[in-house]
């Protein structure tokens, strides 16, 4: 295995000293090939791109929660209390739900032509599914009210639209036309938040409930990554992706923010 960056972390891995005093950065090349990939010399086509993966957790022991409001809009439908989920902490190993990772210098002549795609986010439960997603423009994004109750999806930022959706199982589709961050609310319960970013790329990946994180067929280069949370801020991390190899990301946030 190739060691781009290294000491010793308590876990037993390499790392790299994280900007503004975070917590360490591991970036690692896999040795050997991808899964399923064998040299051929005959090839004329050369592997360019590679893929980045890895966790995104939170430094120190202690266990933070989310922001939980009471409500007293539509209670029977919507419930009297609600998790904003602005701050998801796995207890397993620490990984930070919906954290945002984008390669944000990637020259327009290395971004593939590809299809359009379908992007849903749903009116359930009285909460916006998903929380957090990425898209790209020309993408579609489709608004639909899964409640008994009824709903708007309000687009703010580079998609200004203010979707009505009063009848259950009504959907409204509009297309991403500019990059930017899209704050997405409901009027009708104050509580509903998501939020969307669109960039003119697909190097981009929303981390699970783990932490974990994917993005496939990267350029080789070196690149910037912004790690963005809308409880723990932005930050941004140089990686190398190497041709038809496997590039490890590890990287925590250092600390959490104090509430008001």
């Amino acid at each position: 295995m190739a060691l781009l960056v290294g000491h010793l972390q308590p876990e037993g891995r390499a790392g790299l000293i994280g900007l503004n005093g975070l917590a360490p950065l591991v970036v690692l090349a896999a040795a050997g090939a991808l899964a399923g990939y064998s040299p051929d010399p005959a090839r004329e086509q050369v592997p360019t791109t590679g893929v980045l993966e890895g966790y995104v957790r939170l430094a120190g022991e202690s266990q933070p929660t989310s922001t939980r409001v009471r409500n007293t809009t539509d209670p029977e439908a919507c419930g009297v209390e609600h998790d904003l989920e602005d701050l998801l902490v796995s207890a397993e190993n620490r990984g930070v739900r919906y954290v945002i990772a984008t390669l944000v210098d990637v020259p327009g002549d290395r971004v593939p032509t590809t299809p359009p795609e379908r992007l849903l986010i749903d009116n359930r439960d009285c909460r916006f599914i998903p929380h957090v997603a990425v898209g790209r423009v020309g993408d579609t994004i489709v608004a639909t009210n899964s409640d008994p109750v009824p709903h708007n999806t309000h687009y703010y930022g580079p998609l200004r639209s203010n979707v009505a959706l009063p009848v259950e199982g009504m959907s409204v589709s509009r297309v991403f036309q500019r990059a930017g961050m899209i704050t997405v609310l409901c009027d009708v319960h104050g509580w509903m938040r998501a939020i969307i970013r669109v960039d003119e790329h697909r190097f981009h990946a929303v981390s699970d409930e783990l932490g974990f994180l994917r993005i496939l067929e990267v350029p080789a280069g070196t690149h910037t990554l912004e790690l963005w949370h809308e409880s723990l801020g932005t930050r941004e991390v140089q990686i190398e992706i190497r041709a038809n190899q496997t590039t490890r990301l590890d990287f925590e946030f250092a600390t959490v923010p104090s509430r008001p």
